[in-house]
């Protein structure tokens, strides 16, 4: 059932999708995630508060059939993920006239499902001054060894496995409950961000600024400089997203591409840029900023 007014309780969040969109196999991830967001969308839950960002895709089609009141931010070069998302921080209250607290990338290969958990994580992040980030990947609390990688389990979540451990000191991640009032879904951790998830827009934003003052970027970077803005992150149990790349099961299935995981040459046959080791680009070649597309 639809949370009355939900999407008045997102209002101060800023949804950021990435999209570039070269072969066929990532035309298949975007229909997907387009279709979980109409699917959202018809409970009320999205405001105007979504932004497209594409990277010179050469084709549009999935987006076509978008039912939210987005904006769409398209980019004449592929200036890569985090160069998108920068520029997003850096012009999204311009855009939409609204000085976004929260952002929330997307990015086009995930599969959105009851985005209204995410009231709850706003929630927490307003009460909670000390936390930058809540994690909202598909994650269960009870049931974490069917997540966490090598842990054994005979029924792993094989498109939600994470890794056990903290990605910048090293040490095995804990979980805890939190004692907020109305939070059932709540717990805290010694783990670190991810870059799909719920973050303050000012601390987001100023760790994009100084990585871009860097040049190069790796997600390790990333984890380093969210880490010096907060130890903690709370996380969401049960998430609001997947990966949909990560249901690939039997051996003979066609791998499809992600910035993350295949080799760079096959990446750059396509005009994709690696989002796991990337650059941040000084300026911005033209993006053109349209409401609907032809």
């Amino acid at each position: 059932m639809a949370l009355e007014n939900t999407s008045d309780n997102l209002d101060d969040v800023l949804f950021v999708v990435v999209t570039c969109t070269r072969d066929s196999s990532r035309e298949k991830a975007l229909n997907k995630l387009v279709s979980s967001i109409n699917k959202e969308n018809r409970k009320g839950l999205f405001g105007r508060n979504v932004l497209f960002f594409d990277n010179a895709s050469t084709s549009i089609s999935p987006l076509k059939s978008l039912e939210t009141d987005s904006v769409f931010a398209l980019s004449s070069n592929n200036i890569g993920y985090w160069s998108a998302l920068h520029w997003a921080t850096q012009n999204a209250s311009d855009i939409f006239h609204n000085d976004f607290k929260y952002i929330h990338p997307i990015e086009s290969d995930l599969v959105l499902y009851n985005i209204e958990r995410l009231t709850e994580a706003k929630s927490f992040l307003d009460q909670n001054d000390a936390y930058s980030t809540v994690r909202t990947q598909e994650f269960s609390v009870r049931q974490k060894q069917r997540f966490l990688k090598n842990s054994g389990t005979l029924f792993p979540v094989r498109r939600s496995r994470v890794a056990p451990f903290h990605g910048v000191t090293g040490k095995d991640i804990s979980i805890d409950k939190t004692d907020c009032e109305n939070k059932p879904n709540i717990y805290t951790s010694e783990w670190h961000a991810k870059v799909p998830a719920l973050h303050r827009m000012d601390v987001f934003k100023d760790v994009l600024e100084i990585l871009a003052s860097n040049g190069n970027i790796t997600e390790l970077m990333f984890m380093e400089r969210m880490y010096e803005k907060s130890k903690r992150v709370g996380l969401l149990d049960k998430g609001i997203y997947y990966c949909n790349l990560g249901t690939r099961f039997w051996p003979w299935e066609k791998k499809w591409l992600t910035g993350s995981w295949s080799d760079a040459q096959t990446l750059k046959k396509h005009g994709y840029l690696s989002s796991r080791h990337s650059k941040m680009i000084g300026s911005f070649p033209d993006i053109e900023i349209v409401d609907t597309l032809t």
